[in-house]
């Protein structure tokens, strides 16, 4: 691809990207929700932790859930609970991770460097960290892979004012939104996980990850897998429209 292309996509990503809300990129069903992954870091890192394979809405939505069957969510409390006390948990909460049999897991291991390794704030996860560090963390919980821990340094930089050192440690989440919008933009040679992380780093080498919510609201809104709606996706005009 020419480097003047390139370039343009990258330009029209980024300033789509700067009118995109932090709350437009935390959806939940109910907008109580909302504040809670907002303002506690603890139930932000629950939802992210357990995001695989769930919608957006139904994921960010899971800490209001376990708030209200608990009554709280203190994580030395929740620390204390058993493997299968957090299986009926989930079991009875109206909304479920994917995979619910590994979440247990997943939120004893996250719950256990909040408490053991973070004296219960669990914004020590990233206060004076690099995105790296950050991201190694989350990478140790069970369950949770790259693409996940990209998702959630870029998230807390969005929801909670930080500002890593360390960009061009800092990938897209390449997803089913991310990796189609980057195949049909004509930036990916192939529809792939690996494609999509080797063109947004060619994109920006210094931050590649600043497009990915760009990317994401692009793929959640208008280039749909069937039936995209072009004429009204923002980057219309620099669209390789490779369908």
């Amino acid at each position: 691809m020419f480097d003047v292309r390139l370039t343009a996509i990258s330009e029209a990503l980024l300033e789509y990207g700067k009118t995109i809300p932090p709350e437009v990129l935390l959806p939940t069903v109910i907008p109580e929700a909302a504040e809670i992954v907002a303002h506690d870091p603890y139930a932000f890192c629950i939802a992210t932790c357990l995001d695989r394979g769930t919608k957006a809405e139904i994921i960010w939505t899971i800490p209001y859930d376990i708030k209200n069957a608990l009554g709280h969510l203190d994580p030395f409390r929740i620390h204390n609970l058993s493997l299968d006390a957090l299986a009926r948990l989930f079991n009875h909460l109206p909304r479920h991770p994917r995979y619910i049999n590994a979440a247990p897991r997943t939120l004893k291991e996250l719950t256990r460097i909040v408490v053991e390794e973070c004296a219960g704030d669990a914004s020590r996860i990233w206060k004076g960290k690099r995105a790296s560090e950050v991201k190694r963390t989350f990478e140790s919980i069970y369950g949770v892979g790259p693409g996940i821990a990209s998702m959630g340094i870029l998230l807390i930089e969005k929801a909670f004012a930080v500002r890593f050192e360390d960009h061009w440690n800092m990938d897209i989440k390449p997803d089913v939104h991310t990796t189609r919008v980057l195949y049909r933009l004509g930036v990916s040679t192939e529809e792939t996980v690996e494609a999509a992380l080797e063109a947004s780093r060619r994109m920006n080498p210094a931050f590649p990850g600043i497009v990915d919510s760009a990317l994401w609201e692009i793929g959640r809104n208008w280039c749909r897998p069937n039936a995209p709606n072009c004429r009204r996706c923002p980057v219309e005009e620099v669209c390789g429209k490779i369908l």
